[in-house]
C-alpha cells in the first residue's frame, strides 16, 4: 500500500461520521482537510448544519476551514452528475438520487445560517454564549470584550492605587528587599490573569495557612529557628573535635578548625549576625558537605571517622534548619505579596465589572463557571438541543478550563435522554508532539485526562470509538522528514516529543520531490586587531559579532539561492518562499533584516512589534520630552544626538561643557556660532510654542512630515523604519481622537502600555518572512531558516501555582532568590523546568516540520561553549545518524534529486507590497516632496437654495407689523404664492371637474386668503387650461422632480416644480413668488435665469437631441411667461 493510499484509509477511518474519535495527527498530514470531510460526510448523513459546532484553535483555522467548506460545496452545486458521484466515493458515502440531491442544497443550507457554519474559536463561542444568557452568567448583556491595552491600563491604576494605600506599606517594605518595579509588575500582570474568583474570597488567615500547607512549613518563628541554628547541642563534642585538629591536624585541616573555633567563640547573637563561617566549616560553596580528605593526617588516622560522623552530623542539621528558614521567610514574602496582589486582583475585577469589560481569560471562566453552576441547569439543556455533534481542533493546546467547557458541551452525548438514537459525537484531532502553548494554559495531561473520559463514555454507551493517528506527510520532503525523525531517535531531544520506547516516524507522500536538509557550522565572532604596544588607536576596532557574521552569512545564501530554481515548484526561489524560524525576536532579528535591505531583498517586519522598544519611536519620544522638559538636560540631550536633532557627538559636547545654565538654554544662546546648532533649535522652537495647544497627532505629524523628520529618522535608520514610524503615527492619531490632546498623557499611555503591534501571518506578499517558531504554528514555507538554535529558555521565576495538599485549589509561591529555595519548591521548580525543557523539545519539531522542501540549521556561537542538550546539538546528532555528507566548508547536506513530476505550485506568493509615490522620498536622504496638488472638484451649484434665500427671509415677519407695513405686505405675498404653488402641484391630479371645488375649498380654509379665493381660483385653473401648457399639467408630467448632473465643470443639483418629458419635447417650469413680477421676459431676475438654464442643460444631458422648453409661472398674480433660449444662453450653461 502507498503512502498515500495509507493516508487515505486513515482519513476515513477518522471521519466516519457515526463514531466518535480523538485523532494524532503529526505535521503536515493533512488535518484541515480530515476536518473538513467530517463535516461534510456529517451533513451528508442527515444532520443539519446548525447541529454542529467546530471550535478551532485561532480565527485562521477557522477561516481556512471554512473557505474549504465553501468551495467545496460550491462546486458540487453545479458538478456534473459522474463528477459528482466520484467526490462522494471518495469519501465513502453511496451517491444515491437523494444524497446527490442533498449534496447539492448543502451549499445554500450554509449559506442560510444566520453566520454560517458555527466553525469559530473558542473565544467566539464563549462571547456568543455568554451573549445569549447574560443574565445567568450574571453579566451586562452590553459586555464588551477588552483589548490587551485597556486592561494594561486598568491593571496599572489598580496596582498605583491599593500601593498608595496605607494598609500597604508593611507589605511593600517586606517586598521591597527583594524584587524591583519591573519585577512586581510582571508578577501583579501573571497573577491577575491567573488567579480564580474561590482564591479571592479567602481570608488573611486563611492564605496564611494555605501558603504553609502547599509549602509544607510549620508556623515557626524565624528568631527561635536562628536560636536553634547557632546552638548546636553537641557544642561540646564539636569544640573538642576541632581543637584536636587545630593541635594535630595538617595545616589545611588547622585552618580549617580555627575558623570553627572562632565561631564557637562567640556569643549567641554574634553567632546570629554572622553565621557564614559556620556554614564554611560543614559545606562546601556548592552546598555539599565536606569531605576533609585533606585535613586529618596520619596523627589523626584513628580519630578521622569520628570527627567526620560528628561534622556530617551537625551538616545534616543545620541543612534542615537551613531549609526550615527558607520556608519561613518563603511564607512571610509570599504573604505580603499576596496582601497586595489580592487587593489589586480585587479592585482590577471591579474596575472591569463597572465598565462591563471581559478579558479573554474571562470569556473562559465565566462560561466554564455558567456551565457548570448547577443553577444553570437549563443552560446546558437548551445547548443540548441545538449540538448534536462536537469538533475540536489543535487539542493539544487545550487549556483545563477550555476543556471543561468542551466537557460540559458533550456531557449528555452519551448520558440518559441525550444518548438517543440519533448518533452523536465528539471529535479531537491534535499532536502532543506540537503542544508548545503552556503559556496560554495549554496542559498535555488534561489532553490525556479527557481523551480517556469522552472513550470512556462513548464506549459504555455503545458507541464506537476509534484512536486514530494520521502519520503521512503531505508536506515536505523526503530530506526534511528523514531529518525529522533522526532527531529525535534518542538523546535530550525526546524528552517530551516520543514515549518511552516509541518510534517517531513520517510516512514520505512527495516521493521523488527534491529536497535538502543542511547544517552550517557555527558562526564565530572575529576579535579585534591587537594595538601594538604604547600605541593609541586612531579609530574604533572593528570586531564583527558572531551574529553579524550569520546575518552576512544568510544575506549571501538568500541572495545566490533565488538565481537558482526550486525544483519541485519547476520555478526559481523567490522571497516569499523563504520563512525564518526564531524562538525569540532576539539580536540576530534585526541583523537579519538590515542585512537583507541592504541587498535589496524584501523582507516583511516583525510578526509582533513592542512600539517603544523601537530605535526610531525611541527617538520620537526622546523628541516629545525635551518638548514636555526642556529643563531635563539629559531628555534634551537625547534629542539633540538623535536624527531629529542630528548634532554629532563632538558637537555636543562642544555646546554642553562649561554651560552657565541647562542646555537648551545653552543652545538658544550659541545657535548662531555654528548651522548644525541652529537646525535643531529651528526644529525645536517650531514645535515647543506647539506642544501644549496641538493634539499629539498634529504635532508629531507636523515634525516627521512638514519639518522634515520622517526623511532625518530614514536617513540613519533605513526604510524598515517605516513601518514603526506609521504605527507610532497611528497610534498619536487614535488617541487624539479618543482622548484630551496632551501630549504628556500619550506619551505617558505609550510606555506604560508597550503597545504591541502584531503582524497577520499572510499578510505580506514575495516578502522574505521572519517569525517566532509560536508565530509560524500553521503555516509552511518551500525553504525553512533556523538560525537560532544554540540557546536553552531561561529559566522561569515568575508564580509558582502549587497544589495545596487536601484541597481542590492552587496558590502562587514566589521564590526571588536561589538562597530562598526550599526543597519542596526546589522539586516544584526543578519539575517546571522540566517541562520547560519538553516544551522546548517540542519547538524544535514544529521548527523542523515548517519546511516543505528545503531546511538550512544553523547558528552563531557566544562566548560559552553551547548547551549540549540545545537544538543544534540535537540537530546535529540526527545528521550524524543519517547518510550526510559533509562538504568542503564544513556544511553537512542530505539531499535528494528531483525524479518525479514537480507536485508545487508554479507561482510564488503574490508581491502585495505597496510602490512608494514619488513624492515620497527615496533612499539615501529620503527628503519628501510637496504631494501634487488635488485636482479640484466640480463647483456645486443648487439652484432651488439660491432663489429660495430672499423668499425664505421673508417668512420671518414680526408679529407686531401692521396690515399696511412692508413687512405685513411680503407676508400676504408669500401665503399667496404659497396657495399657488399648492394649488398647481395637486390639481393636476384630478378631474377637471372636480378642480374648481377642491381650490376653493381648500383656500376658504385659510381666513387670509378666504377674500381673493374666487380670483386665485380662476388664475389658477387660467394656467391649467392654457394650450401651450397643457403637456405641462396633463398625464406624464410630474411636479417636485429632483435633477443632477454636471455642466461646463459644475455641479447641479435642485427639484425643479413641474416637468414633462414628452417625446417630442421637454417642458420645465418654476413657480416664483416675488410680489412685483415682471411685465416681460427681460425684467426676468439673472439668478432665475441661471436656474433654468442649469435645469435645461442637465435635462439635456439626460435627453440629448430634444428640445427643451422653460417656463416660470409667477404665483402672485398666477400667470405663466415662457423664458426665450436667447435669454437662458447667457447664463453660460451649455
Amino acid at each position: 500500500m502507498s503512502a498515500i493510499e495509507d493516508a487515505n484509509r486513515q482519513q476515513l477511518a477518522a471521519s466516519d461520521p457515526v463514531i466518535s474519535a480523538f485523532v494524532a495527527a503529526s505535521a503536515g498530514s493533512g488535518k484541515t482537510k480530515l476536518l473538513t470531510d467530517r463535516l461534510l460526510r456529517l451533513m451528508l448523513a442527515g444532520t443539519a448544519p446548525e447541529k454542529i459546532l467546530c471550535l478551532t484553535y485561532t480565527k485562521a483555522a477557522a477561516a481556512e476551514m471554512r473557505i474549504r467548506l465553501n468551495k467545496r460545496l460550491g462546486e458540487w452545486v453545479a458538478m456534473p452528475r459522474e463528477d459528482l458521484s466520484a467526490k462522494l466515493l471518495a469519501l465513502d458515502v453511496a451517491p444515491d438520487a437523494k444524497t446527490l440531491s442533498r449534496a447539492r442544497k448543502l451549499f445554500a443550507d450554509v449559506l442560510d445560517l444566520p453566520g454560517g457554519m458555527r466553525i469559530e474559536t473558542i473565544h467566539a463561542f464563549c462571547q456568543s454564549l455568554l451573549r445569549r444568557f447574560p443574565l445567568e452568567a450574571r453579566l451586562s448583556p452590553h459586555f464588551t470584550v477588552a483589548d490587551d491595552e485597556a486592561a494594561g491600563q486598568r491593571l496599572r491604576e489598580a496596582r498605583e492605587r491599593v500601593l498608595a494605600h496605607p494598609t500597604a506599606r508593611g507589605a511593600v517594605g517586606t517586598l521591597a528587599a527583594e524584587i524591583d518595579e519591573q519585577r512586581f509588575s510582571d508578577l501583579s500582570g501573571k497573577f491577575v490573569e491567573g488567579v480564580g474568583s474561590k482564591f479571592l474570597k479567602q481570608t488573611r488567615a486563611a492564605i496564611t495557612a494555605l501558603l504553609r500547607a502547599a509549602l509544607a512549613a510549620e508556623d515557626e518563628d524565624e528568631v527561635a529557628l536562628l536560636r536553634h541554628f547557632v546552638s548546636p547541642p553537641r557544642e561540646t563534642e564539636l569544640r573538642d573535635y576541632l581543637r584536636l585538629v587545630a593541635n594535630r591536624g595538617t595545616q589545611t585541616g588547622q585552618k580549617w578548625a580555627y575558623v570553627g573555633l572562632d565561631w564557637l567563640a562567640l556569643t549567641q547573637d554574634q553567632r546570629i549576625a554572622n553565621r557564614v563561617p559556620w556554614l564554611e566549616t560543614l559545606f562546601t560553596q556548592k552546598g555539599t558537605v565536606l569531605t576533609l580528605s585533606k585535613h586529618f593526617g596520619k596523627a589523626l588516622e584513628a580519630e578521622k571517622s569520628f570527627i567526620k560522623a560528628e561534622i556530617e552530623k551537625e551538616a545534616e542539621r543545620i541543612r534542615h534548619l537551613q531549609d526550615r528558614l527558607k520556608l519561613v521567610r518563603l511564607v512571610n514574602i509570599n504573604q505580603a505579596l499576596l496582601d497586595i496582589l489580592s487587593p489589586v486582583a480585587l479592585a482590577e475585577r471591579e474596575a472591569k465589572s463597572l465598565a462591563s469589560e471581559l478579558s479573554y481569560s474571562d470569556l473562559i471562566n465565566q462560561t466554564s463557571e455558567l456551565l457548570i453552576d448547577p443553577g444553570a441547569a437549563w443552560v446546558l439543556y437548551k445547548l443540548d438541543g441545538g449540538i448534536e455533534h462536537l469538533l475540536l481542533d489543535e487539542v493539544q493546546d487545550t487549556a483545563p478550563a477550555q476543556w471543561e467547557i468542551a466537557n460540559a458541551i458533550a456531557a449528555e452525548f452519551f448520558a440518559g435522554l441525550g444518548a438517543r438514537e440519533e448518533p452523536r459525537s465528539i471529535f479531537a484531532v491534535g499532536d502532543p508532539k506540537q503542544s508548545i502553548f503552556s503559556f496560554q494554559g495549554a496542559n498535555l495531561k488534561s489532553f490525556g485526562f479527557y481523551k480517556d473520559k469522552f472513550k470512556a463514555s462513548a464506549i459504555s454507551a455503545g458507541r464506537g470509538w476509534l484512536d486514530g493517528a494520521l502519520s503521512v506527510s503531505f508536506r515536505s520532503t523526503a530530506p526534511v522528514l528523514e531529518l525529522t525523525d533522526a532527531v529525535f531517535v534518542e538523546g535530550p531531544a525526546r524528552s517530551g516529543v516520543i514515549a518511552p520506547g516509541e518510534t517517531l516516524r513520517h510516512d514520505i507522500s512527495r516521493v521523488g520531490q527534491a529536497g535538502k536538509a543542511t547544517l552550517w557550522p557555527l558562526a564565530e565572532a572575529t576579535e579585534a586587531a591587537e594595538i601594538p604596544d604604547w600605541d593609541l588607536p586612531e579609530d574604533y576596532q572593528n570586531a564583527d559579532s558572531s551574529i553579524a557574521i550569520l546575518a552576512r552569512k544568510l544575506g549571501d545564501y538568500i541572495q545566490d539561492r533565488l538565481t537558482q530554481p526550486l525544483p519541485a515548484k519547476n520555478r526559481n526561489a523567490r522571497p516569499g518562499d523563504f520563512l525564518i524560524l526564531v524562538r525569540s525576536r532576539g539580536a540576530i532579528v534585526g541583523a537579519v533584516t538590515s542585512e537583507l535591505k541592504s541587498r535589496g531583498i524584501d523582507v516583511a517586519g516583525l510578526d509582533r512589534m513592542v512600539l517603544p522598544q523601537q530605535p526610531v519611536v525611541s527617538d520620537m519620544l526622546a523628541l516629545c520630552d525635551a518638548l514636555l522638559l526642556p529643563e531635563d538636560d539629559l531628555a534634551f540631550a537625547q534629542f539633540l544626538v538623535s536624527p531629529l536633532g542630528g548634532l554629532p557627538d563632538e558637537s555636543l559636547m562642544d555646546l554642553a561643557m562649561n554651560r552657565p545654565g541647562s542646555l537648551v538654554g545653552a543652545l538658544y544662546a550659541r545657535a548662531e556660532e555654528r548651522a548644525e546648532w541652529r537646525a535643531p533649535k529651528s526644529f525645536y522652537e517650531a514645535l515647543r510654542a506647539r506642544a501644549d495647544f496641538d493634539t499629539p497627532f498634529a504635532l508629531l505629524s507636523d515634525a516627521l512630515g512638514v519639518l522634515g523628520g520622517r526623511a532625518r529618522l530614514l536617513s540613519r535608520f533605513g526604510p524598515e523604519a517605516a513601518e514603526p514610524l506609521d504605527e507610532f503615527l497611528a497610534e498619536a492619531l487614535q488617541f487624539s481622537i479618543a482622548e484630551p490632546g496632551s501630549l504628556q498623557a500619550f506619551v505617558h499611555r505609550l510606555r506604560n502600555a508597550a503597545t504591541a503591534i502584531k503582524r497577520e501571518a499572510e499578510a505580506g506578499g514575495d516578502e522574505v518572512r521572519i517569525m517566532t517558531v509560536h508565530g509560524a504554528k500553521g503555516l509552511q514555507a518551500p525553504i525553512v531558516i533556523m538560525p537560532d538554535t544554540v540557546s536553552l529558555p531561561q529559566a522561569e521565576t515568575g508564580l509558582l501555582w502549587m497544589d495545596v495538599p487536601q484541597s481542590d485549589m492552587q496558590i502562587p509561591i514566589f521564590c526571588p532568590r536561589t538562597e530562598l529555595r526550599a526543597n519542596v519548591l526546589a522539586a516544584e521548580l526543578q519539575a517546571k523546568r522540566n517541562a520547560q525543557i519538553e516544551e522546548y523539545n517540542r519547538l524544535l519539531y514544529v521548527a523542523l516540520t515548517r519546511a516543505e522542501d528545503e531546511i538550512l540549521i544553523c547558528g552563531a556561537a557566544g562566548r560559552r561553549a553551547i548547551p549540549p542538550d540545545c537544538w543544534y546539538e540535537s540537530v546535529k546528532s540526527g545528521f550524524n545518524r543519517l547518510s550526510a555528507r559533509q562538504e568542503g566548508n564544513g556544511d553537512l547536506v542530505y539531499d535528494c534529486p528531483q525524479t518525479a513530476k514537480p507536485d508545487g505550485i508554479t507561482q510564488a506568493r503574490e508581491a502585495r507590497t505597496a510602490v512608494l509615490p514619488p513624492w515620497a522620498g527615496r533612499a539615501p536622504d529620503w527628503q519628501a516632496a510637496p504631494a501634487p496638488k488635488e485636482a479640484p472638484g466640480p463647483e456645486r451649484i443648487v439652484p432651488s437654495r439660491v432663489t429660495e434665500e430672499t423668499s425664505r427671509a421673508a417668512l420671518a415677519i414680526s408679529p407686531l407689523a401692521g396690515p399696511q407695513t412692508p413687512a405685513a405686505k411680503r407676508a400676504a405675498a408669500m401665503a399667496r404664492g404659497t396657495a399657488v404653488h399648492a394649488l398647481l402641484q395637486h390639481l393636476p391630479s384630478l378631474p377637471d371637474s372636480a378642480r374648481r371645488q377642491a381650490a376653493m375649498d381648500y383656500l376658504s380654509a385659510q381666513p387670509g386668503l378666504a377674500a381673493e379665493a374666487a380670483e386665485i381660483c380662476a388664475s389658477v385653473l387660467t394656467i391649467l387650461h392654457e394650450p401651450s401648457l397643457e403637456p405641462l399639467f396633463g398625464p406624464g408630467s410630474g411636479a417636485e422632480m429632483p435633477l443632477a448632473g454636471v455642466v461646463a465643470g459644475r455641479e447641479v443639483g435642485g427639484v425643479a416644480d413641474r416637468v414633462f418629458i414628452g417625446p417630442n419635447e421637454i417642458i420645465v417650469a418654476d413657480y416664483k413668488t416675488d410680489r412685483n413680477p415682471p411685465s416681460s421676459p427681460a425684467g426676468i431676475p439673472e439668478k432665475y435665469l441661471l436656474q433654468l438654464a442649469a435645469y435645461r442643460a442637465v435635462l439635456r444631458q439626460i435627453h440629448p437631441g430634444r428640445p427643451v422648453r422653460c417656463v416660470l409661472v409667477w404665483t402672485a398674480r398666477a400667470a405663466a411667461m415662457p423664458v426665450p433660449d436667447a435669454l437662458l444662453e447667457r447664463a453660460g450653461l451649455a
